[in-house]
């Protein structure tokens, strides 16, 4: 019998290279998108942590007069204002700042049963904004508070007092 000879091309593989296999290439899939979010996540962390180590930009109410500005420490700043607006004005005016939490500061509190507590002596207001986040501080505190003369009676001014806190 003729001995057939096969042309190389024609036989089949039945070894299969490292890459052919489908679960090698899942995990390599796998492996890669890993390495990518390890990397995307780190890089984001980063420039978050960088945007949080300066001060928040707290804005200045319109017609303020700047009394005194310093620097407290390389991660906290004190700023303090004087306004003839009222109050109220004031007040309004930074309880509109996005994520700004204010709370009325009161001399006497009273709780009363089945009614709203009894508040008298307004003292001053303290307004919030936090945008710390794990080990990085941004925060500010803004206070309104009214000035009083040697009497104790209110002169009409308005001091507003912000202190901005930063970094780890």
């Amino acid at each position: 019998m003729p001995e057939v000879v096969q042309d190389p091309e024609d036989v089949p593989n039945t070894e299969r290279g490292l890459l052919q296999s489908t679960l090698v290439r899942i995990v390599l899939v796998l492996l890669v998108v890993g390495v990518l979010a390890v990397i995307v996540g780190v890089v984001a962390f980063i420039s978050y942590r960088n945007s949080h180590n300066k001060p928040l930009d707290i804005d200045t109410y319109p017609g303020a007069k700047l009394v005194s500005d310093e620097d407290l420490s390389e991660q906290e700043d004190h700023q303090q204002y004087t306004s003839s607006d009222s109050m109220e004005d004031i007040e309004h005016f930074y309880d509109r700042i996005d994520d700004m939490e204010c709370e009325r500061q009161y001399r006497v509190v009273q709780e009363r049963p089945d009614e709203d507590p009894l508040r008298e002596g307004h003292l001053f207001t303290r307004c919030r904004i936090d945008h710390s986040w794990l080990d990085i501080s941004q925060y500010a505190v803004v206070t309104i508070q009214p000035v009083y003369d040697a009497d104790e009676q209110p002169t009409g001014d308005v001091i507003i007092d912000i202190r901005r806190y930063w970094g780890d």
